[in-house]
This record gives structure tokens, C-alpha cells and sequence, in this order.
């Protein structure tokens, strides 16, 4: 074999294991980033579920301002119906006071 040959099948060999090197190292990159890609999708479905969660929470929170909006306004409704009650009981109450002091000077 000439030398001239020699080094080319050594140049070829240099190339061909370069190029295994650099295949190897993008099939670990490769693998590395399928990884991380897992990781995300976990993470993604994760974060998913949560927002579910959330919106359920929001709309329950929403049931419940929309119930003490409804009682607030029972509540208001029979204060006000009960407060003329109230005043004639009151009154009722005075006048006998009223006249329970009277009854008692005369004597």
C-alpha cells in the first residue's frame, strides 16, 4: 500500500469516528431532551388538573356570594317588616310605664 492510500483510509477512519462521536452525542441530547419533554408534560397536566380545581372553586365561591346576597336581603326585608313591630311594642311599653308612674304619685 502506498502511503497515499494510508493516509486516506486513515483520514476516512478519523471521519467515520468522528462522525459516530457526533452521532452519539446527539442521540444523548436527543435523549436528554425527550427527558425533559416528559418532565414538561407532567408539569402541563399537573398545572391542568389545578386550573380545574380553580375554576370549581371559583364557581362555588360565586354560588356562595350569590347566597349571602339572597340572605342579606331576607335579613333586610324582615328587619324592616319587624321594625314598626318593635315601635308599637315599644310604645305599648312606654304608655304602661307611663301610666304606672302616674299611679303611683296619687297614691
Amino acid at each position: 500500500m502506498e502511503t497515499k492510500t494510508i493516509v486516506q483510509y486513515a483520514v476516512a477512519g478519523v471521519i467515520v469516528v468522528g462522525s459516530l462521536f457526533m452521532a452519539y452525542n446527539a442521540q444523548d441530547k436527543i435523549t436528554d431532551q425527550a427527558g425533559e419533554i416528559k418532565v414538561l408534560q407532567n408539569q402541563v397536566a399537573v398545572l391542568t388538573d389545578q386550573a380545574a380545581q380553580n375554576e370549581e372553586l371559583i364557581n362555588q365561591n360565586k354560588a356562595l356570594q350569590t347566597e349571602v346576597k339572597n340572605l342579606e336581603a331576607k335579613l333586610a326585608t324582615k328587619t324592616k317588616a319587624s321594625a314598626p313591630a318593635k315601635a308599637s311594642a315599644k310604645t305599648k311599653a312606654n304608655k304602661k310605664a307611663h301610666k304606672a308612674h302616674k299611679a303611683s304619685k296619687k297614691k
